[in-house]
Formats: structure tokens, C-alpha cells, sequence
């Protein structure tokens, strides 16, 4: 199965972290994912809003080692409690990703690229991340951890994937567990 798209993303969104586990479970069982992660501001919300530019920076910058700067950030907010805006957070996630290190300190400089993405998401109809895009109406994707602890993680992107597909399908919701 190939997996494609486009998804927005914040670093602080738990939902954009259990979609990244989602993905990494389902590339190893074979899944061959071409996705382009793009930065998605919360409009009112300025945190996460540097680490997001500090990711731009490493898109344009060092291009082949983005995806494990995002998963590095991702996994020390995540699991370790760092906090994103944290200059030192970027320092660490590069040296995870062997990323130079002044590439993350020209982070101000990408504050544009953010916003330019942001509105872009914004056009297409994007509220929260993550939200995934590939032509039509995008999906915004809510999971559960048990979405990637079992050996449905295939099924669970396939089922995404026919979703996303399917502009009669516009919402589907489990309730709420209190």
C-alpha cells in the first residue's frame, strides 16, 4: 500500500502524535508512505509557533533529515515533556537528526513559511491538526492509542486512506468516553 498526501501538523497536538506513531507501526509492516508534513499554526495559539519555524528551517535547509528532526521533536515533547519553543529542544531534536545545529538557530527567519502554510491550510478548509490533504475536502484525524498498538495498523490506514477518498463520506464519530 502507498500512502500519500499532505498533512498539517502541530508539534503540541497529542491527536498529531498518536497519527505519527499510526504511520511509523503501519511503514513498518510495509506500508510505503509519500507524505509532505506542513506546519499549521492554532490561530489564537502562538506556542509551538517557533519550533514549527525551526522545522521550516530544517525542511529548507537540510531537507533529507526533516522527518527525523519532526519525529525527534515529536517524541521529546511527547514522551520526555520538552517544551518546543525551547531553543534548546531544537538544539537536541538536531543533533538526534544530524541536523547542523545553526540550522535550527535560524528559526526566526522561517516565522514567514509558517504563516504562509498556515494560510494555505486555513484555504483548504483546515481547523486542527492533524488534518491530512490530497485533492477535494481535507480529513482531520482523531485516533486513539490503540490505533497503532495492534495488528489492525494497516487495516486502520487503509480505512483513512478509503475515507479521504470518498467525498460521500463526510463525517464519521465514535462518542466521546467520559
Amino acid at each position: 500500500m502507498v500512502f500519500s498526501g499532505r498533512v498539517y501538523f502541530d508539534f503540541l497536538s497529542p491527536d498529531v502524535w498518536r497519527f505519527y506513531r499510526l504511520l511509523t507501526a503501519a511503514a513498518r509492516e510495509g506500508v510505503e508512505l509519500r507524505l509532505a508534513w506542513r506546519s499549521f499554526a492554532p490561530e489564537g495559539d502562538r506556542s509551538g509557533r517557533l519550533a514549527l519555524a525551526s522545522f521550516e528551517a530544517v525542511l529548507d535547509l537540510a531537507p533529507d533529515r526533516h522527518g527525523r528532526y519532526l519525529q525527534a521533536i515529536l517524541a521529546m515533547h511527547h514522551l520526555d515533556g520538552f517544551v518546543v519553543d525551547d531553543p534548546a529542544t531544537w538544539h537536541e531534536a538536531a543533533k538526534a537528526a544530524d541536523v547542523p545545529s545553526d540550522v535550527v538557530d535560524r528559526a526566526d527567519a522561517y516565522l514567514e513559511a509558517v504563516d504562509i502554510s498556515t494560510a494555505q491550510a486555513r484555504e483548504l478548509g483546515v481547523c486542527r491538526t492533524p488534518a491530512l490533504y490530497r485533492h477535494g475536502p481535507v480529513l482531520e484525524i482523531e485516533l486513539t492509542p490503540a490505533a497503532y498498538h495492534d495488528p489492525a495498523v494497516v487495516h486502520r490506514l487503509e480505512t483513512i486512506d478509503r475515507v479521504i477518498a470518498d467525498d460521500g463520506l463526510w463525517v464519521l464519530r465514535k462518542p466521546e468516553l467520559e
